[in-house]
């Protein structure tokens, strides 16, 4: 199981590759994490369960997830139902996680946004990259927040 030591090493080798901190790392309600901005923009939020080490760091990563912000949980959480994805959590119209389809794949996750932004200490307007790509075996829809899904075909190297 990841510990806190997996946290600070995993953020501390995101800076020193040339990362920017959002927020240190340090323990929380939740656990134990920060939030580093990379070089292209992308936001990673890096945190375990655990609030103290039990021992060295193992290099572990128990799960990788896609935390999409999204205005009203429940509503878009309907969507990803609609087209096969099971709920693995739910707490409410805060927070919904989905059942990665195969081990070690990412898990998608919804959160509230304006939370969402709070907790990776940036703004909540909005003002960054409203595109993503998502793939997967489903037919195309638009969700709740204007989120296009789109089919394509991936070849084996792709995945």
């Amino acid at each position: 199981m990841s510990q806190p030591a997996d946290v600070v090493g995993l953020v501390d080798g995101a800076l020193a590759a040339g990362a920017t901190s959002l927020r240190p790392v340090a323990k929380s309600f939740w656990g134990y994490g920060g939030v580093v901005q990379a070089p292209d923009g992308t936001i990673w939020k890096i945190a375990t369960s655990a609030k103290k080490d039990t021992g060295p760091a193992t290099g572990t990563i128990d799960d990788r997830v896609l935390l999409l912000g999204v205005e009203d949980v429940k509503a878009t959480k309907r969507f990803p139902v609609e087209q096969g994805l099971t709920v693995a959590k739910s707490f409410g119209g805060k927070y919904a996680e989905f059942t990665a389809d195969e081990p070690g794949r990412f898990k998608l996750a919804l959160y509230k946004r304006a939370v969402l932004a709070k907790e990776a200490g940036v703004a909540d307007d909005g003002t960054g990259s409203h595109r993503i790509a998502l793939t997967g075996s489903t037919t195309a829809f638009a969700d709740p927040d204007g989120f296009a899904r789109e089919t394509t075909s991936l070849t084996p190297a792709q995945h």
